[in-house]
């Protein structure tokens, strides 16, 4: 039966914790991070200026075709 080494896992985790953490403040890890969140920003005011001109332009569209039934 296999045993678990707890030593040698709480190091194993200890290890992996601190890598993480250099990873998460590496200059170039962190400036990537906040492009990534500036481009999703814009990205998000990019898709709502988008759907406020597709609602826009099917109201326009709604009317002339209303109006071109009607015969006004």
């Amino acid at each position: 039966m296999l045993r678990l080494d707890l030593t040698q896992l709480a190091l194993a985790a200890a290890q992996n914790i601190q890598t993480a953490d250099e990873v998460r403040r590496d200059p170039a890890v962190v400036k990537a991070a906040k492009q990534f969140a500036e481009d999703g920003a814009q990205a998000l005011r990019s898709g709502g200026a988008l759907a406020r001109e597709a609602q826009s332009s099917w109201r326009r569209h709604s009317l002339l075709a209303k109006r071109a039934g009607t015969g006004e």
